[in-house]
């Protein structure tokens, strides 16, 4: 069995406002969720799963469901779990109302918090909100991420985003290590165009970014949980692919599903050589047309010819 690391429960498919590159479509008209009872069944499944250290909360956008998010958090960290909320910081009005609302959860043991700052979401949300959330997150002493999605044309590149954060502490993930004691890591990553992103004209597409070869090294360790039940193998675009789903949560136990998912050839060669490696049973040579490795799984496991193909795969 592949150790699962991290699970991200997606408490609700609504988000309040609608990015144009989500791949997982959300916006205010979606309304399904967990509910409540079902998230603490959830994390109580995850328990049995040893390897498993850490819990994420997303969505759509988790604040919009205060309470439940903070009895989420309680529960899990009760559980010994290390918990983290995903945000577009839509709440953070101003500082001191942000450092009450994350306080909240800071009390019941959170431990780090996700911030998705970009063009993309800047179109719908003032920056002086994602400053005040990240201050008052630093305030607190949370671990913070930084997550950028980026477009040819994007203009709120991960640089500019730091200098108007006014960190010199925040580490730029992928270059040379910092001088400063690092106090928040930012990510910039190519968005992806499936789901909503796919309306994205293709000019926009940063293809060639991101490396499509070599094994997945998230598949099956960092898994997701929809609202519906569906046991997600990964927290990617990918992911949402029906024939990737490894099971549902309220028929099966998690733990179970992710071990009868890791004897499945489809998951033995994604996490040995990737999804270049299913295009490669496809008899697919071509690699090129894609931003990343998380695009080109998208594509080889939407291919009609890969059950197939994998019905005739014979393991080495």
């Amino acid at each position: 069995m592949l150790d699962t690391f991290r699970v991200g429960l997606l408490l609700t498919e609504q988000c309040n406002i609608e990015c144009s590159h989500c791949w997982f479509s959300s916006g205010p008209d979606r309304r399904a969720h967990m509910e409540l009872d079902e998230a603490l069944d959830y994390i109580d499944q995850i328990k049995e799963i040893p390897s498993v250290k850490w819990i994420s909360f997303t969505g759509g956008e988790p604040f919009l469901l205060p309470e439940m998010l903070v009895s989420v958090v309680d529960f899990a960290s009760k559980r010994g779990f290390q918990t983290e909320c995903v945000t577009n910081c839509f709440w953070a009005e101003t500082e001191e109302g942000a450092v009450a609302r994350l306080g909240e959860l800071v009390d019941v043991g959170l431990d780090a918090i996700n911030i998705s700052a970009d063009d993309f979401h800047q179109r719908h949300i003032p920056f002086r909100k994602v400053s005040n959330c990240y201050w008052a997150a630093r305030r607190l002493g949370l671990k913070v991420v930084i997550m950028c999605a980026m477009a040819k044309s994007s203009t709120l590149r991960v640089q500019v985003i730091v200098r108007r954060l006014g960190d010199e502490g925040i580490h730029i993930v992928g270059e040379r290590e910092p001088k400063v004691p690092v106090s928040a890591l930012a990510v910039e990553t190519g968005f992806t165009p499936v789901g909503r992103a796919a309306e994205i004209p293709k000019d926009e597409w940063l293809i060639g970014n991101s490396p499509v070869g070599g094994p997945c090294r998230v598949v099956l360790r960092d898994i997701g949980i929809a609202p519906d039940g569906r046991v997600l193998p990964c927290c990617s675009a990918a992911s949402q692919v029906e024939y990737a789903a490894i099971g549902n949560a309220k028929e099966d136990r998690i733990g179970e599903l992710v071990e009868k998912a890791s004897q499945r050839p489809l998951f033995r060669i994604l996490s040995r050589e990737g999804p270049s490696g299913l295009a490669k049973l496809l008899g697919s040579k071509i690699l090129t047309g894609y931003v990343g490795r998380c695009h080109l799984c998208h594509g080889v496991l939407t291919d009609p010819g890969l059950r197939h193909a994998l019905l005739a795969f014979q393991p080495s």
